[in-house]
């Protein structure tokens, strides 16, 4: 028996090989074992037969470690980075059928993105507010479809949430040439394939206001005289009223009376009848009652070519037969002056001036 087996060993030796393949240690060996055939084929399919689950776990890992951040962190974060690049505009705003403590409310915007995504936004209540003030108004934002621009429009029976700062609103809105309202609210966003992303949708609206009611101008001033020409209400003078508005807003401030006065002197009180101011130019009736021998006795003894320095301030407005007080508190601290001719409507009556 030995001798046989050194027989063997010995043939093996002077042949220069071996039968027997020898092993081969290493981690490259261990994770990819050579296969029946040489070449990297046989490797990758003894690999994946043996080690299939390592595959898995270190999928897993990948996702864990890029997928889930991008998708968790990466694009909320570019949701909210692209609203917040977002403009929004109010194109026209309508505030009709007062009442004491509300009014219908319409308001439609334009918003602005240069986002390639197109999600939908979630309807949400939004808060209306001024710079560093208490919201004055909260409104129900509807659900849209993210555009180039996307028209969005709020219709709405509202109450007033707070008196104080609504009427401190229309107080702006009345004294100021431009303002800014300020838009905060939470929402989601959907993009197909994803969940929806929670962002907060926070605007700063620029706002023309009616800058004082500034260019106002009466016009086709006419004094009535008897009975046959006395109004109803005892007005004694006529007239048209032109009210330019330079902001979007339509305004329903019903029957709107306003003090009149000369020299700081109380001369009478005017009407502006179902007065409701739209975007642009507003031509409208008026009717006063005036003490016409005031305005008589002011031209002959001072302003003797018929041109008074008038006063006017904002007394009230009615609608309905009830008193706004959210608009009465924003024309009363409104002053308007201009010149008023009255020497055509004199003379209409007979009275010639110097």
């Amino acid at each position: 028996m030995d001798t046989k087996h050194e027989a063997t060993t010995t043939r093996e030796v002077e042949n220069g090989h071996s039968d027997v393949a020898p092993k081969k240690g290493g981690l490259m060996n261990t994770l990819y074992p050579p296969g029946p055939k040489p070449g990297a084929g046989g490797r990758i399919k003894n690999h994946c037969r043996r080690f299939w689950w390592c595959d898995l776990l270190v999928v897993a890992v990948l996702v864990l470690v890029i997928v889930l951040p991008i998708i968790y962190v990466a694009i909320p974060k570019k949701a909210q980075s692209d609203l917040n690049k977002s403009t929004l505009e109010v194109t026209s705003q309508e505030v009709t059928n007062p009442t004491p403590d509300g009014f219908k409310l319409r308001i439609v915007s334009t918003a602005r993105s240069s986002s390639k995504f197109h999600p939908i936004i979630e309807g949400f209540p939004a808060a209306l507010s001024l710079k560093d003030k208490e919201p004055f108004l909260r409104v129900d934002v509807p659900e849209v479809k993210a555009n180039a621009e996307t028209e969005i429009i709020i219709e709405m029976d509202k109450k007033i949430d707070d008196m104080e700062r609504f009427t401190e609103y229309t107080m702006t809105v009345m004294g100021s040439e431009e303002f800014e309202v300020y838009m905060d609210g939470k929402t989601k966003i959907r993009q197909s394939g994803l969940s929806a992303i929670d962002v907060d949708y926070n605007k700063v609206i620029k706002m023309k206001g009616l800058n004082h009611l500034s260019g106002l101008k009466i016009s086709d001033v006419k004094i009535l005289s008897g009975k046959a020409e006395i109004l109803e209400d005892g007005s004694n003078m006529i007239g048209r009223v032109f009210i330019p508005n330079p902001s979007v807003m339509t305004l329903d401030l019903g029957n709107v009376t306003m003090d009149l006065a000369v020299d700081g002197k109380h001369i009478g009180q005017s009407l502006l009848p179902n007065l409701k101011l739209v975007p642009g130019d507003n031509d409208v009736p008026m009717q006063a009652h005036v003490e016409q021998l005031d305005v008589i006795s002011l031209i002959t003894a001072k302003y003797k070519n018929g041109v008074i320095p008038l006063e006017i301030t904002g007394n009230s407005s009615v609608h309905s037969g009830q008193h706004l007080p959210y608009f009465e508190q924003a024309i009363q601290k409104n002053v308007i002056k201009l010149d008023l001719d009255v020497a055509p409507a004199l003379k209409d009556l007979g009275i010639e001036l110097e």
